[in-house]
């Protein structure tokens, strides 16, 4: 729920009459299965006109009569100025759980389109907002419970999602970007993440190799984070001297 108590049904109507959609059936035509925002998130058509009368009362919207090119009468909507900033700030505002992201970012990103709006501010918000709970849920251990690896997968997606979207994720096949992993360190050795601790500055990642060794590489959090390491993942640690690096294929 917004502030004004507005749940996601009232904000995307809000803002559909705010681009100019004028009347309920187009809303919910929008809002179908195979409808722009309907593909993303659907509403029924009862629900969408439930919203509809809900702005009207909250005097979001106004309506007043008109005839549809068939010459039938019709409801015409259209935005208060207070409808108009209410849609502003809804649009501008990142969303505040990462399960979310699935649905109302898709659809605030979908809706920005329409209207002409950049992603980017928004993408940057929401990178901003969710750059502690990234940290904390990429940690963690091959022991964690299914609702933990689930979150911490969950995760992942998200960030990936946003570094695609604002163009700071290199493609990972790109021979620029990719080293083929000929290392002057000849110790080089397959193993699998077993747990991961963030720190302010530095990441701690412990490790399992085939025989059943452990070893810990103490990595800057800077490197953790773009290697999107996380426990499960397999990797190469590379040991050069009294140092322990590491490497994943994508």
């Amino acid at each position: 729920m917004s502030p004004l108590g507005l749940s996601l049904a009232d904000n995307v109507c809000l803002t559909l009459i705010t681009e100019g959609v004028d009347h309920g059936w187009a809303i919910g035509s929008l809002l179908a299965d195979d409808g722009e925002i309907g593909r993303i998130w659907r509403l029924s058509r009862p629900l969408t006109y439930r919203a509809i009368d809900g702005l009207a009362s909250r005097q979001l919207i106004t309506r007043s009569a008109g005839r549809a090119a068939a010459g039938r009468d019709r409801i015409r909507l259209a935005p208060t100025k207070e409808g108009r900033r209410v849609t502003k700030v809804w649009l501008d505002e990142p969303i505040v759980h990462l399960r979310d992201a699935r649905t109302e970012l898709l659809v605030k990103l979908t809706l920005r389109e329409r209207a002409g709006l950049a992603a980017a501010p928004l993408l940057e918000a929401q990178q901003r907002l969710f750059a502690p709970l990234f940290d904390t849920l990429t940690s963690g251990s091959v022991d964690d419970e299914a609702v933990d690896i689930w979150r911490r997968e969950s995760a992942r997606a998200v960030r990936r999602f946003l570094q695609h979207m604002l163009g700071t994720h290199h493609d990972p096949q790109s021979p620029l970007d990719k080293p083929d992993l000929m290392l002057s360190a000849r110790n080089q050795l397959g193993a699998v993440v077993t747990a991961v601790h963030h720190g302010e500055n530095m990441s701690t990642v412990k490790l399992i190799l085939p025989g059943g060794q452990r070893l810990t590489a103490a990595i800057t959090t800077e490197a953790a984070l773009g290697l999107d390491i996380a426990p499960g993942d397999n990797v190469v640690a590379v040991v050069k001297s009294t140092s322990v690096m590491l490497a994943k294929h994508e």
